[in-house]
């Protein structure tokens, strides 16, 4: 290592978000998606079919933020 390089600290999240996975219902392939809080219509990537998915709850993505300080409080408290 050069005198001039330092080692770089690690990083700490600065923000989350949540996944949810939803089961295609005509192939059974598992497609993620970043917390839908509106009604849609999804196309699986796998056999293309489009197929409806059951929108969460805004509050209870808000309120898991909350509670992790957007990811802060989960921060592997050994690790540093």
């Amino acid at each position: 290592m050069s005198k001039s390089a330092r080692p770089v600290s690690p990083v700490k999240p600065t923000a989350m978000e949540l996944i949810f996975i939803y089961v295609c219902p005509f192939c059974r392939r598992e497609l993620t998606m970043l917390a839908p809080t509106v009604a849609a219509i999804v196309q699986c990537d796998v056999c293309g079919k489009q197929f409806p998915v059951v929108p969460v709850e805004e509050r209870t993505v808000t309120f898991v933020k909350l509670m992790l300080d957007n990811g802060a409080a989960a921060v592997d408290s050994d690790y540093m």
